[in-house]
């Protein structure tokens, strides 16, 4: 009788085991699937952001903007590679952004054909893409988003006219990607060269000359910029056109002593180059509004997707900061 009695409470309590671990089990798996449900209610759609260099603050703020705009619409965008293991390229992005079926596409792109395949076939699949701050401009892409690179030119040959004396001959070089597979920087140029010929005082020469750097990675960037300060002749002016550069001139100016001797016409807004700018060793820097950027290519993909047609060419503020006005955005900087 005592067996029994024990078999059967055993018996009892194991039956109560199974129930509850049962019951735990099947409500987790409703709580999940619930869980899912909700998510997937919560945002009407899903957008990859590809850019080269996203640990950047160019691109982070961008990123943020892009980010901001879409919860404002209940739209889930993403930085393509931020939760990878290893680093992939702009091309394996592009395809694994493709393959996950997302809505939309946010990219930085180049003129190559490789690229201009990848956003056609992206289109084809029904997935429309924006291209932020450089363009693909032959392939199927909706919009483009980012700064006129002859209006860039022309604040930057502003400042170059600045830097003028008369009687005396300035030598300005303008740094420019070795790899890039676009014409953007060639327009660039074109506005610094056009604002400079059209100078009313003419007495003064200034001679413009284009110097290539190797943007593979930051350690070659900051090699091709050594180099040029180990020539023996160094231009009174450096014009970067990215913030990587800037910050590598200005690193070189400090490194080989030629403050007050080199002016910097520098590339966005880091804290660095604040800083440098405070310190009167980069004389100005040239803004985008990153964040703004973000904001309307998510404006430009969502009105694609619900009527259509979007605007195919927008163009994001920009301004130029010196020591005139730099402790503003130093405090700006700090708020945030």
């Amino acid at each position: 009788m005592r067996g029994r009695k024990r078999y059967l409470g055993i018996s009892v309590f194991t039956g109560i085991f199974f129930l509850l671990t049962l019951g735990i089990g099947l409500a987790f798996f409703y709580n999940a699937r619930e869980l899912q449900q909700e998510q997937e209610k919560l945002y009407k759609a899903r957008y990859a952001m590809i850019v080269e260099d996203r640990k950047t603050p160019f691109w982070q703020s961008a990123y943020e903007g892009a980010r901001q705009e879409g919860a404002n619409r209940d739209i889930l965008v993403e930085l393509a590679g931020t939760e990878l293991s290893k680093d992939y390229s702009m091309a394996d992005l592009m395809r694994i952004a493709i393959y996950s079926k997302v809505d939309g596409i946010i990219l930085e792109a180049d003129e190559s054909r490789e690229m201009t395949a990848l956003i056609n076939e992206a289109v084809a699949q029904g997935i429309n893409v924006v291209t932020i701050y450089s363009d693909n401009a032959q392939s199927d892409r909706c919009s483009f988003v980012g700064v006129g690179g002859y209006k860039l030119g022309q604040e930057y040959g502003r400042e170059v006219l600045k830097c003028a004396v008369e009687g005396e001959t300035l030598k300005v070089a303008v740094l420019v990607s070795s790899t890039a597979n676009d014409t953007g920087q060639n327009i660039l140029y074109s506005g610094i060269q056009d604002t400079v010929d059209r100078r009313e005082n003419k007495d003064a020469q200034i001679e413009l000359s284009l110097v290539q750097v190797d943007n593979t990675n930051a350690f070659s960037v900051e090699e091709s910029i050594r180099d040029l300060f180990m020539e023996e002749e160094l231009p009174d002016v450096i014009v970067c056109l990215d913030e990587l550069n800037t910050t590598c001139t200005y690193q070189a100016v400090v490194d080989y002593n030629k403050v007050g001797l080199v002016k910097i016409l520098g590339y966005y807004e880091s804290d660095t180059i604040l800083k440098a700018i405070e310190r009167k060793v980069i004389g100005a820097t040239l803004t985008v509004n990153t964040e703004q950027m973000g904001r309307y290519c998510v404006k430009a993909l969502t009105e694609y997707r619900e009527i259509g047609t979007t605007s195919q060419y927008s163009t994001v503020d920009v301004k130029m900061i010196d020591n005139s006005n730099v402790s503003q955005y130093v405090v700006d900087a700090h708020a945030k």
